[in-house]
């Protein structure tokens, strides 16, 4: 475990907050798409609880990004207690959940599962990494959208396609997509999927719907990558 101090707490929509982690002690070096085993520590730094979190940051930044929803349970709990110069530990990383420089990607994320693949986006943007890469990002309402402005920013690199979508409002004026991920649209953004390596984050039922829904598109298992919680 590597002891890292926060520099920086940033409150964003539903509750979630946006964590930038620094190195005091060690560092831990990672690949996009890989999780993290967070410690909130004592005074002598020995492990009080842990929980682990998608790392949002790419490798190529100095910081550790975590963005976290803080739903008042035992370690979310105490992670609000905490302030910024705090100092938690760090663990890992972990996970196969990793961008492997493929050319052809698609990521379907829900709510907080975007953290992973804003990861991913920054990192092959901040390398110029050629090919297609597809993001179909669900939320309930415009507000929860994690990351909105950044990944408008990010569209300006041709290789990279975003698609929102609202489950639960219909806001004037919004120039995504309403309802669900479905088939019809997969199709529309994305009409070669059996060429494209897949990647879901979510709640455990959305990903297991989605991946079933890309078995019946013909997607092969082995071009998946799931991670769920719930």
């Amino acid at each position: 475990m590597e002891i890292y101090r926060i520099d920086e707490i940033k409150k964003c929509c539903d509750n979630i907050r946006i964590f930038r982690l620094s190195p005091v002690r060690g560092k831990i070096d990672y690949k996009a798409g890989h999780f993290l085993m967070l410690h909130i520590i004592d005074k002598d730094g020995n492990s009080l609880d842990k929980r682990p979190y998608s790392i949002a940051s790419s490798p190529t930044q100095e910081y550790i990004e975590l963005a976290i929803k803080m739903v008042n349970g035992r370690f979310t709990s105490k992670l609000e207690e905490l302030e910024e110069e705090s100092l938690v530990g760090v663990e890992g990383p972990y996970g196969s959940f990793t961008y492997h420089d493929q050319e052809k990607c698609a990521f379907i994320a829900g709510g907080t599962g975007v953290a992973p693949f804003i990861g991913i986006l920054r990192y092959i943007d901040a390398e110029r990494k050629k090919g297609n890469f597809v993001l179909f990002y669900s939320c309930r309402k415009k507000e929860d959208i994690l990351y909105y402005e950044e990944l408008m920013k990010l569209t300006e690199n041709s290789g990279i396609t975003v698609v929102f979508f609202l489950t639960r409002e219909e806001p004037r004026e919004w120039k995504g997509e309403l309802g669900r991920v479905n088939s019809e649209r997969i199709r529309r953004y994305v009409p070669d999927a059996l060429e494209y390596d897949w990647y879901i984050c979510g709640p455990a039922k959305m990903t297991l719907s989605m991946k079933d829904m890309l078995i019946q598109l013909g997607v092969s298992e082995d071009k998946m990558r799931l991670e769920g919680w719930g």
